[in-house]
């Protein structure tokens, strides 16, 4: 063996030994989160029920599977039944097919003719796996001498007759009929037809939308548990008719039950040719929605039958004189305020126009009837509000009066800046205005008094004869505005009347009488004086303690958008 086999044969010797060590950490990491569970041992456990029917036609036994092997492979599982009939002794095992599973469970004799009245008979459940076989604890149960051709499978309502043909001669004396194990569910009924016959009406509590089990079971409780099942039904749902059969489109569906339901599907309410599962309350419009019409037949069915009320549903309709608008004319494009009963009330939502144009109709308050009302561009004019749907055409018996807006006239017609001014004209109470000077926007209000509004002239505005006119934004497309016409208005020039007096002392208090003060500030040379008054027609202000003796010029001046009004007196004021 050469150097270099050498090194290459330990190289390689060296490789197994890291991948052995690997794969045995490996090995002992996994091996630390493996849980071993140990196998189940406790035996299945299942314990025999009194049986549901022990007539001779009707044998069925029932038991309940109280704790399940499930580590346990089952072979087979069912009752085991023997003891003497007559003059031969019985033993049979009856296998059942099904999956044993954890819970009660019933079984049905096949051969039930083998056993005669009278007699007891031990029976057991067992189970057969292959580890070994459980067994019950064995009890009794007696054949007993009611002959009943029972009926399965029935669907019935509360309050309506069964009858049940059989042998029941004489079982009231050692009978009872219940539709449930407890006491307070045994029920009246009468033998008929000489003995061939039973007869009973399904009690008015019992719950629908269940399946119950009538049965007859023995008075004596000392003697093994007796009992015939007779019928078998499922209790289908009865509704109450509605107490009012006039509806808003919007409103509630209430179908109360009769008496306590499982809610189990099967129970719907239908509208006209709209089913719906039935709840304590429905939405009417659901139903409705997508049929056309005013009045609409109206019951349920219950899975057994279809059951009409005797009133179709009628949809109430909007009145025609309930519409209002609120002013007394509106202007367009705008929003105002009506009153009615709401577009959703009766299916307008989407489908209200003013002169065959779309408007928005919203409700505002739906207790006290009040709504807003936008409308588009429309021409002066009295429009009806026109609503349409699958159920109604309605057209408003009052009218929207629309009204462009104008102004007819401005008192005074001349002002000074900072001076009131009323329009008179077409104006909205409650609309918002702005007013525009040569199209300069100047200042907005809102109208408080039918056909006038009140501005004042911006201090800024200097003396000049203007155009003015108003305008306001659509409230149906913001993007938009409306304008007035024009008319003039002419801003006379603020002037000083009088100063006095024109002799005085620091501290001592000055008057300026004029036209178009309001908003000046008062000026010594170039010190401003402190105002202890500001009116339109009258500023007085006190000397400044800073200022040496001598005589001074006032002047009065308003700086506002960069613009600046100076006026001076022609007076000089003389300063001791």
């Amino acid at each position: 063996m050469n150097f270099h086999t050498w090194i290459n044969q330990l190289t390689k010797l060296r490789v197994l030994t890291c991948i052995c060590n690997l794969l045995g950490l490996l090995l002992f990491s996994c091996a630390k989160d493996v849980i071993i569970i140990p196998p189940d041992t406790n035996p299945t456990e299942v314990v025999l029920l009194a049986p549901l029917s022990n007539t001779g036609n009707n044998l069925t036994l029932s038991a309940e599977v109280r704790y399940l092997n499930n580590s346990d492979i089952i072979l087979s599982h069912g009752f085991m039944v023997d003891g003497r009939s007559g003059d031969t002794y019985i033993k049979r095992e009856y296998p059942i097919a099904s999956t044993l599973k954890s819970g009660s469970f019933t079984y049905k004799i096949p051969d039930p003719e083998i056993y005669k009245e009278g007699y007891y008979y031990s029976y057991k459940y067992f189970v057969k796996s292959e580890k070994e076989t459980y067994l019950s604890k064995s009890d009794q149960f007696r054949i007993n001498n009611i002959k009943v051709i029972a009926k399965e499978d029935l669907k019935i309502a509360a309050g309506e007759i069964i009858t049940i043909e059989g042998e029941f001669t004489n079982i009231e004396k050692d009978y009872d009929l219940y539709y449930s194990f407890h006491e307070d569910k045994k029920m009246p009924f009468e033998i008929v037809n000489s003995g061939k016959a039973i007869r009973f009406k399904v009690p008015e509590g019992v719950k629908q939308g269940y399946n119950v089990t009538f049965r007859l079971i023995s008075k004596n409780q000392e003697e093994p548990h007796l009992a015939a099942i007779i019928a078998k039904a499922f209790i289908v749902g009865t509704l109450a008719p509605p107490t009012s059969y006039s509806y808003y489109y919007d409103d509630i569906l209430r179908l109360p039950y009769l008496t306590d339901y499982s809610e189990k599907p099967g129970l719907e309410v239908f509208v006209g040719n709209i089913f719906l599962r039935h709840s304590d309350e429905m939405d009417l419009r659901y139903l409705i929605d997508n049929q056309k019409g005013k009045k609409f037949t109206m019951g349920y069915t219950n899975g057994r039958d279809t059951i009409t009320f005797p009133q179709p549903l009628q949809l109430i309709e909007p009145d025609p004189n309930e519409f209002k608008v609120i002013p007394a004319y509106v202007h367009p494009g705008t929003k105002f305020e009506v009153f009615g009963s709401g577009p959703d009330k009766f299916n307008f939502g989407g489908h209200v126009t003013v002169g065959n144009q779309h408007v928005i109709y919203n409700q505002v308050d739906r207790n006290a009837k009040k709504g807003e009302l936008t409308i588009s561009d429309l021409p002066e004019g009295d429009y009806p509000m026109i609503m349409n749907n699958n159920h109604f055409t309605y057209k408003s018996a009052n009218t929207i009066k629309v009204k462009k807006m104008n102004i007819a006239s401005s008192s005074p017609s001349e002002a000074y800046a900072g001076d009131k001014i009323t329009l008179k004209g077409t104006f909205v109470k409650g609309q918002s205005y702005t007013l525009e000077i040569d199209k300069t926007n100047t200042s907005s209000t809102t109208c408080t008094t039918t056909g006038e509004v009140n501005f004042e002239i911006p201090q800024f505005m200097t003396a000049g004869k203007y155009q003015i006119k108003m305008s306001y934004k659509s409230d149906m497309d913001y993007q938009r505005s409306y304008y007035s016409n024009s008319i003039p208005l002419e801003i006379k020039a603020t002037t000083i009347t009088a100063i006095y007096p024109l002799k005085a002392s620091t501290g001592d208090l000055i008057t300026i009488e004029g036209d178009g003060l309001k908003g000046y500030q008062a000026q010594i040379a170039t010190v401003e004086a402190r105002h202890t008054l500001s009116q339109n027609n009258k500023i007085q202000f006190e000397i400044p303690n800073n200022l040496p003796k001598g005589k001074y010029r006032i002047n009065i001046s308003f700086t506002n958008f960069g613009k600046n009004n100076t006026i001076t007196a022609t007076d000089y004021l003389e300063i001791n």
